[in-house]
């Protein structure tokens, strides 16, 4: 969406050395030739960490699709009847500590395995 590709560009303007490591990352496996394809993706882990904190770090919305329950549910000793419609606290849980850890960072790292 619109906003996705404007959050990128923004985190790539406030973060210029990851901008400037994801560029060295494209340059190496893609050259200058050419477009990345799907088939570059395993060899690009930063531009893959760049996008995935992008879309975790700079949410455009704080709230998911919403979603009706086919069947009751408890959350918190709250009972919620099936048919309900729920929205996910997105924000909340792209920022848990637990999950996260520094989650207001912008860590692109988080997403790489091994030495990427």
């Amino acid at each position: 969406t619109v906003s996705a590709i404007v959050s990128f560009i923004l985190a790539l303007v406030l973060h210029p050395e990851m901008r400037t490591r994801g560029q060295e990352e494209l340059d190496r496996v893609v050259g200058r030739d050419r477009l990345p394809t799907f088939d570059d993706r395993p060899a690009l882990p930063y531009i893959e960490g760049i996008v995935k904190e992008t879309l975790r770090h700079l949410r455009t919305y704080m709230t998911g699709a919403p979603h009706d329950l086919d069947k009751d549910d408890e959350y918190n000793r709250y009972f919620i009847p099936a048919g309900t419609i729920v929205l996910p606290n997105q924000w909340a849980m792209l920022h848990d500590e637990t999950e996260y850890p520094d989650p207001f960072a912008f860590l692109p790292k988080r997403w790489i395995l091994g030495d990427g």
